[in-house]
């Protein structure tokens, strides 16, 4: 990915982050999704990615899962960025390689799950099944970088920028909103898919 690339992705995310503040409007969902759409592009233009059409999958369903939430289809959304994170789970586990050194990080991305899960728990209700199936996959994802043959940084700490994002998402809608939740949502979450296309695309 060449800086005019990246500049273009930034340039993207930051339009949209300034165009929340007259949330909601007319397509929302395509300014929301452009930078995601540009990081395929960056894909698409990339020679010699390895296992390019699995990662243009998780990068396209992921915008998919945007368009979805912008659409209030919640379940539909989830159901898209589930499989998202089962695929960049796939392909960071095609690299996998045991790392007991960084087992700390393992343990600290089992007790943050299990803690955002623990506070949002009393108000899942009937999104019980459907969270817990995405909260598997993206700690799948999380420790799948984890144990591989990537650099901690940017494969894990876009994966565990991923995890905070959605437990930003979740810790809104189920326990606790707070001021300013959307942009932290939206900027952790754009982050998160540049380190994590960034990592694989330098496989």
């Amino acid at each position: 990915m060449n800086i005019a690339m990246k500049q273009s992705y930034w340039a993207l995310a930051l339009i949209y982050l300034i165009a929340m503040l007259g949330s909601p409007f007319a397509f929302e969902w395509v300014i929301k999704a452009a930078p995601i759409w540009l990081l395929a592009f960056a894909v698409l233009r990339t020679p010699s990615v390895p296992a390019k059409p699995w990662l243009l999958v998780a990068i396209l369903i992921s915008s998919l899962g945007d368009v979805l939430l912008e659409l209030n289809l919640f379940v539909f959304g989830l159901g898209a960025f589930l499989i998202a994170q089962l695929t960049y789970g796939v392909l960071f586990a095609r690299r996998f390689a045991w790392r007991p050194d960084r087992f700390a990080w393992v343990v600290f991305l089992l007790v943050w799950a299990m803690a955002v899960l623990v506070w949002c728990w009393p108000n899942l209700a009937a999104l019980t099944v459907p969270v817990l199936a995405y909260m598997v996959a993206i700690m799948f994802m999380g420790v799948a970088a984890l144990n591989s043959r990537f650099a901690l940084y940017p494969a894990f700490f876009g994966a565990a920028v991923f995890i905070l994002s959605d437990s930003l998402i979740a810790i809104g809608l189920f326990a606790s909103p707070f001021a300013g939740q959307p942009w932290a949502v939206m900027l952790t979450y754009y982050l998160a898919q540049f380190c994590i296309v960034r990592a694989l695309l330098r496989d």
